[in-house]
């Protein structure tokens, strides 16, 4: 169906166009030119003092879990609130993703329920930065050194998302972000692998590049893969990284005219906003108090293409085998039967906003009816 409003429209336009054509004229279609360049922006945006490009941000997360070398035997603690590919980068090293519940009222992690968690297996914690704001880093590092791990931080949807001024994926051992089409920047696909230690930076380029440091060299001295970008990509996440500011205010003034419009509506609360982190919006996440599915379906009836939370993981068929009981997550249980996803990206029009809260109200007001 052809929504009045879609849950998401990339904000791409002429400059992502002209940097293309570049590429083409160029017909250097792999990394070069503009590759160099986004990773250039991104460390200097970033303080990152390494990066490396991976073919997207699931990619990215296996990745740097082969670099801290992540395997069988080895544990991964993951927040149960996130995006399936968090723990599925975990299970295909051959490792344990162990799952823990959250903060009820920023959703991120819950840093009490990673120590229950630790055991003599654990290798290493997986923070991830949920819907555009940090989870407490400061204590989870403070864990990671008393009990010797490594830190592995998902900022997949965090691109302009600092804790306590530093950005998020350069606090732990590394952090990948993903540039999907749905994030704050795209390429389509895409992600970076952000280090601060000049080993696992090492690490990174031979196993991104089949084992090598340099492409066009037939000599690999050491196992890689390939898990490198091309410039077509990073051509549109060039353009993207220069416009960011501009997005990421369309994003923030967006947010804050649904919370105007829906203040006094009693049913919808919004997460909490923490003070440790800013805040550049992933969506507009709100949490409902009754009637979600109902709510949904008359959205999806007047034209408003919405998303659910994310699905817990002890949850998902994928990980029946973990054997998780559904009551170990009382809070990814509640957030997840209340949560809503409505749109919030640079495009969406004022009057579109207004649209949706009205829509929202007249439901509610009429009694779910």
């Amino acid at each position: 169906m052809k929504y009045r409003v879609p849950q998401l429209e990339p904000y791409i336009g002429q400059e992502e166009l002209e940097n293309l054509k570049k590429v083409i004229e160029k017909k250097w279609l792999t990394e070069g030119d503009f590759s160099r360049e986004f990773l250039e922006i991104i460390k200097d945006f970033t303080g990152a003092k390494y990066a490396v490009l991976a073919n997207n941000g699931t990619l990215a997360l296996f990745l740097g879990l082969l670099a801290l070398d992540v395997g069988k035997g080895d544990e991964v603690i993951v927040p149960d609130f996130t995006f399936n590919a968090s723990a599925s980068s975990v299970a295909f090293t051959g490792a344990k993703p162990v799952f823990v519940d959250i903060d009820e009222g920023n959703l991120n992690v819950d840093v009490e329920k990673i120590e229950e968690a630790i055991t003599e297996k654990t290798k290493a914690i997986m923070p991830v930065h949920i819907y555009g704001q940090s989870a407490d880093m400061d204590p989870i590092m403070k864990l990671a050194r008393e009990y010797n791990l490594r830190v592995i931080e998902d900022a997949a949807e965090a691109y302009g998302v600092f804790y306590k001024g530093k950005h998020v994926g350069t606090i732990g051992d590394v952090g990948i972000i993903s540039f999907f089409a749905d994030k704050t920047v795209t390429c389509g696909e895409g992600g970076v692998i952000l280090t601060n230690n000049e080993e696992l930076y090492d690490r990174l380029r031979y196993l991104r590049n089949q084992g090598r440091l340099e492409s066009g060299s037939f000599i690999h001295p050491q196992l890689g893969m390939n898990f490198r970008m091309t410039d077509l990509q990073c051509a549109v996440g060039v353009a993207q990284l220069k416009k960011f500011k501009e997005i990421k205010e369309k994003k923030i003034k967006n947010y804050r005219l649904y919370q105007s419009l829906l203040k006094d509506l009693e049913e919808v609360s919004f997460i909490e906003e923490v003070n440790y982190s800013n805040f550049v919006p992933f969506r507009v996440p709100i949490r409902v108090k009754n009637d979600l599915e109902r709510l949904i379906q008359h959205l999806e009836n007047s034209g408003v293409q919405t998303r659910r939370f994310f699905y817990p993981l002890h949850k998902q068929p994928c990980f029946n085998y973990l054997g998780y009981k559904d009551d170990d997550f009382p809070i990814t249980n509640k957030v997840y039967s209340e949560g809503l996803c409505l749109p919030v990206f640079p495009g969406l029009k004022e009057e579109q906003i207004e649209y949706i809260c009205e829509k929202i109200k007249e439901f509610y007001q009429r009694g779910q009816k």
